[in-house]
């Protein structure tokens, strides 16, 4: 009883998604810091900084193949070598020759210039190699030469801890010899199912129960963005709930549970969490469908979501709140016009599903929160805010 004084008084406000969504990004994304082989670390988040072990480029570099020469007032001179990427620096002897370059080499001590390949002909004069210019521009002393230090000194910073690894970060990385990375590692996430109605995807369901989605459909999504993830079915057994809940804990960073969140007297889930360490940050948002979602946070860092049992709840809450936080997005939302809207409910904040044809979105029949055949045809929501008499509405897409 005292328990539920407690609880009742700390989340007694109903909030908008508004609200909730300021909350949740409020939050911070439990991470362990790991070292791992950098041909793994594409789509993580680096947890140290990397320096410049070197200028980059580390010496006067040729941008084209060509020639490079120290004169520019001439037009034809002598070759008198040729300089290869992977070679040490060549040097230039006579003023008014040349020497021939490929792309990436060092540029040849007492050049400053390069004239690409296509604005020369080479000739065979007196026994020896000529270059001979025929373009019509200017030749400009510096031209395609990447200078040394120009993109960066060595020991500059070029990578900040917190930076998401892409395919340039990670070049950047092997550039400066970096085998292994610090990274943060993402989170494990334990996901539970709950009720006495729910039966495994496997078996035959009695005519008073239902097989399993929402746990399929969570860790599916979390899979393919590389989470780690276990999955388990909880009845509604107080004990049950609290010792599994304790054990996914030693070793989860986040829990996903699904169902016992609402005010039937078999949802306790709330009480569980309460025992078990946790605080509520909200409970209970003003919107249809998934109006009971439960968001809290331990002393050690560890979060949970609690979402709504029914199948549209679930997903509603986890695509909106949820995902969008664990993967560090915004949830940032275009606006569309939206036909066969129904009328909005004065108090509650509506997510529709609806279907996108010719520019415009056409809400779905559907029959409730457990209805999910008609969400088959749904390209996404639009959210109707409550009294709201609006015709074009942000819209949040479900499919890619």
């Amino acid at each position: 009883m005292i328990f539920l004084e407690i609880y009742r008084n700390s989340v007694s406000k109903m909030i908008n998604p508004n609200e909730a969504l300021n909350l949740i990004q409020g939050l911070i994304v439990p991470k362990n810091v790991q070292n791992i082989a950098i041909q793994d670390s594409l789509g993580l988040i680096l947890a140290e900084d990397l320096k410049a072990d070197r200028d980059f480029p580390p010496f006067n570099r040729a941008m084209m193949d060509g020639i490079a020469i120290k004169n520019i007032d001439l037009t034809k001179w002598a070759i008198e070598d040729i300089a290869f990427a992977g070679e040490p620096q060549k040097q230039l002897v006579h003023s008014d020759a040349a020497i021939e370059i490929m792309t990436g080499a060092p540029v040849p001590i007492n050049c400053n210039c390069i004239i690409k390949i296509e604005v020369i002909r080479f000739v065979d004069e007196a026994g020896g190699k000529w270059a001979e210019y025929v373009g019509h521009d200017p030749i400009n002393q510096g031209q395609f030469i990447h200078v040394q230090a120009i993109d960066c000194k060595q020991n500059d910073l070029i990578l900040s801890s917190g930076a998401k690894l892409g395919p340039v970060e990670i070049a950047i990385a092997a550039t400066i010899g970096k085998k292994h990375l610090s990274v943060f590692k993402k989170p494990s996430i334990a996901i539970f199912s709950t009720g006495d109605e729910i039966v495994a995807i496997h078996e035959k369901p009695q005519a008073h129960q239902i097989r399993s989605s929402n746990s399929v459909m969570m860790e599916s999504v979390l899979k393919s963005h590389g989470f780690s993830t276990t999955v388990a079915h909880m009845k509604d057994e107080k004990s049950v709930v609290e010792k599994s809940l304790e054990s996914a804990l030693d070793k989860h960073e986040i829990l996903l549970l699904s169902g016992g969140v609402s005010a039937g007297k078999k949802d306790f889930i709330p009480e569980v969490l309460e025992n078990l360490g946790f605080r509520p940050i909200f409970h209970k948002i003003a919107q249809k469908p998934g109006k009971p979602l439960y968001v809290g946070s331990r002393g050690d860092g560890r979060l949970v979501f609690a979402f709504p049992g029914n199948p549209i709840s679930t997903l509603t809450c986890f695509w909106i709140y949820f995902l969008p936080w664990l993967l560090g997005n915004q949830l940032i939302l275009s606006t569309i016009p939206v036909v066969n809207l129904p009328a909005s409910n004065p108090k509650l904040d509506q997510w529709l599903p609806v279907k996108i044809n010719a520019g415009q979105a056409e809400t779905l029949k559907n029959n409730g929160s457990g209805d999910l055949i008609h969400w088959k045809f749904a390209d996404g929501l639009v959210w109707q805010k409550a009294g709201s008499t609006e015709k074009s509405l942000p819209f949040f897409p479900l499919r890619s």
